[in-house]
Order: C-alpha cells, then sequence, then structure tokens
C-alpha cells in the first residue's frame, strides 16, 4: 500500500483511482472508450457515475469508506500530464481471496500504446500483495485486441454467456400460461431454487458471475429491500414429482434500467419447459413494450434461445468469463 501511496499524485503513468477527482473524468472515458457499444444497463450505470461526480467531496469520502478499511484501491488510471486516459476497475468476490478486473478503458487517442497493459499489471501486482488467489475477468467474445492481452497475461477461458435484448416499444400479444405445474414461487421454495441453480451453473463458474447463493432465498426482508430501492421481484417455478425442474426471476428495474429476466432450467427439461418460461415472464411485466428487457444466459440452451428470438428477442453480444489463478492450478476451459 505504501508504494500506491508514493504513486498517488503522479502526473503521468499509472496511479491509484481517487474518487474525489477522478469520478467524472472516468466516466467520460468510459463513454469515449466504448461509447455506443455500452449496453442499457451499462449506459445507466454511466448515468449514475455521472450523478456521483456532481456530489464531489461527499461521494468522495462516501466512496473511500467504503473501501479503506480492507486496503483495496478500487482501481487504477492512466494519467498523460494530469489527465486520465486509461483506467481499470478491481472488487472482490464474494468466494474466498478471489478479485474481478471490472472495465479497461483506454482513451482512443492514447490505444496502442501499453496503456491497458500496465494497468492491468498494476491490478494483477496489487492483488497479488493482498494475498489473492485468483482474478477473473468478463471480455467479449468479439473483441480479439482485449482477448490476446488477457492470454498474454494468462488468462484462460473457462465459459461463456450470451447477453440476449428485447427491444422497447416491441408488441406482446402472447396469452398468459397456465397449468397445474407452473405456479408463483414461495418462501419453500428457496432451498429448491439454489438446488436449481447449482445444477446448472458449474461451481468453477459462479464466482466469476458473481453469484450468490442468498439471491436464491425468497424472504419478506429481500422483498422489503427491492421495494424501498424501486425495484419488483417475482418466481415462477415449475414443479412436477415434487421437485422443482424449472424457475424464472422476473425483475421489474428503476432509474431506467432495463427489466431482467433469468432462467432456471434443469439440463433434461429445457426443450420442455422454455416456451412456457418464456411466456410466463413476459406476461409478468405490466407494460413490457414500454422497456427494454435484457437476459443473460450462462451455457444457453438451444430450446431457450429459440423461445427468445421467438418472443422478439435478439442476441446483443457473448461474454467470455476468464480467469488467472496466481497461486493453484489452471481452471478447467472451454473452447474459444
Amino acid at each position: 500500500m505504501a508504494s500506491i501511496m508514493r504513486k498517488r499524485y503522479a502526473q503521468t503513468g499509472v496511479r491509484p483511482f481517487d474518487p474525489y477527482r477522478d469520478l467524472g473524468a472516468v466516466a467520460e472515458l468510459i463513454d469515449v472508450a466504448f461509447g455506443d457499444s455500452l449496453d442499457p444497463a451499462g449506459r445507466a450505470a454511466l448515468a449514475e457515475m455521472r450523478r456521483a461526480a456532481r456530489w464531489g467531496i461527499f461521494w468522495g469520502w462516501l466512496y473511500q469508506t467504503g473501501w479503506s478499511s480492507e486496503d483495496l484501491p478500487p482501481g487504477f488510471v492512466w494519467v498523460e500530464k494530469g489527465r486520465v486516459v486509461g483506467n481499470v476497475s478491481l472488487r472482490r468476490t464474494p468466494a474466498r481471496r478471489g478479485f474481478l478486473v471490472g472495465n479497461v478503458a483506454v482513451h482512443p487517442d492514447w490505444q496502442g500504446r501499453g496503456i491497458a497493459r500496465a494497468l492491468m499489471e498494476a491490478a494483477l501486482d496489487e492483488i497479488a500483495s493482498l494475498g489473492g488467489q485468483w482474478v477473473g475477468l468478463e471480455v467479449e467474445a468479439d473483441n480479439q485486441v482485449a482477448r490476446r492481452l488477457y492470454e498474454r497475461l494468462q488468462f484462460v477461458g473457462v465459459s461463456r454467456t450470451l447477453h440476449m435484448l428485447r427491444p422497447a416499444g416491441l408488441p406482446w400479444g402472447g396469452e398468459i400460461p397456465r397449468g397445474p405445474s407452473l405456479r408463483r414461487g414461495r418462501r419453500r421454495d428457496s432451498k429448491a431454487l439454489v438446488d436449481l441453480v447449482q445444477a446448472v451453473i458449474p461451481e468453477y463458474q459462479r464466482p466469476l458471475l458473481e453469484l450468490r447463493l442468498a439471491d436464491y432465498h425468497l424472504s419478506w426482508e429481500r422483498a422489503l429491500d427491492h421495494f424501498l430501492e424501486g425495484r419488483r421481484e417475482v418466481w415462477w417455478v415449475i414443479e412436477e414429482e415434487g421437485a422443482v425442474r424449472a424457475a424464472v426471476r422476473v425483475l421489474r428495474e428503476c432509474r431506467g434500467r432495463p427489466d431482467r429476466l433469468e432462467f432456471l432450467i434443469s439440463p433434461e427439461y429445457g426443450g420442455r419447459f422454455a416456451d412456457i418460461l418464456v411466456r410466463r415472464a413476459l406476461s409478468s411485466l405490466p407494460g413490457t413494450p414500454k422497456k427494454m428487457i435484457e437476459v443473460l444466459l450462462p451455457n444457453p440452451d438451444d430450446s431457450l434461445v429459440a423461445m427468445l428470438r421467438k418472443a422478439g428477442f435478439q442476441e446483443l453480444r457473448v461474454l467470455i468469463q476468464m480467469r488467472r489463478d496466481l497461486a493453484a492450478d489452471t481452471p478447467r476451459g472451454c473452447s474459444k
């Protein structure tokens, strides 16, 4: 940490991200670096960063108190004569000694000069100094430049996620599905939902997706938290022979973010339940045509993807989860 403090006021090169003065500059950098490639959730997050930057000193103090106790800077910036032209963000994962690298952004006028690699090396050095055992990140499958950089830094692709989006304004005229096996999720379904998500998403992939098993425990406390945040969550489950075989989470988002769906279908039941879950999810969103709806599909099932396409969803991008073990065996891999 002492070496970081010595570099805190560097005018050229790498230094730690300083929320007091860098938040607005980083928001503008992300806008310039990624431009139209940001998805709706990314644009909403960018808007929130800009709002937070306008809070000035108060936001900087709040941000600082959130991470200083763990001695983990929330990222690094590259400056050229005092101007922020590059950024990498860091955060801990719920998994023990795991870390995730967020956006790696470099201003187009400074790309190709090794800035992204320098930022990544600073992040990896800091994580290693804190005793981190592994580092994860996500990269778009068609971003060949970034993928080559991460591979040179010994990251290995371990899984893929399909990101789909249903445009706003698209009409929905489907019927509300009914049947004895489909019902609304209840508190007693929590253990079944945890078992289901563990069956659908392999253990090695969960930390990279920041999956928290607590998110699958249905409770009035969780419903109250969502209410206070201006959100609304509903679960629908399909139960056969006393066991939950499939489920869908319907999340009505706030502050301009797209509504979200999350599907959990046991692999052997994908073809049977994909259609009814998609129709039930869409019919659960009042005013569906007015907002975008997004869905992330880890290890997507072909029948579910086909049903989503039929319902108006479009494939936005494929994300590759990559991992580097700092003191362990190489993780299981996937095709690149």
